[in-house]
């Protein structure tokens, strides 16, 4: 079964500060510690062939965008269910290899 998560292009274009910001390397959102523990799991993503855990996923990156400043973000993600917040990991650094392998212009980033 594919994941299933909804993920509309305004969504993606309101994390456009976000992802430039990881494409130079910078990951603001995520800890050091977040992004380690996201990474010990195996494969996290596939969390979202379950349509409750993608539900989940959908309504923590809507509440995501609706936290104004970047700290509030980063609370948000803090406050967030592990499981849930290894797969926002995952998908952060998806959309960075998206990025990447789409646009040329931007040198090889190993996060």
């Amino acid at each position: 079964m594919k994941p299933y998560l909804a993920v509309t292009s305004e969504l993606i274009e309101s994390f456009e500060k976000i992802i430039q910001s990881g494409l130079r390397g910078t990951h603001l959102l995520f800890s050091n510690q977040m992004i380690r523990e996201a990474f010990t799991r195996e494969k996290p993503v596939e969390l979202l062939t379950n349509q409750e855990v993608a539900e989940e996923v959908q309504g923590a990156l809507a509440n995501l965008l609706d936290r104004e400043t970047l700290e509030e973000q980063q609370e948000y993600i803090e406050g967030l269910e592990r499981s849930i917040r290894d797969v926002l990991v995952h998908l952060y650094f998806g959309f960075l290899d998206k990025y990447i392998s789409e646009d040329e212009e931007f040198p090889e980033v190993l996060h």
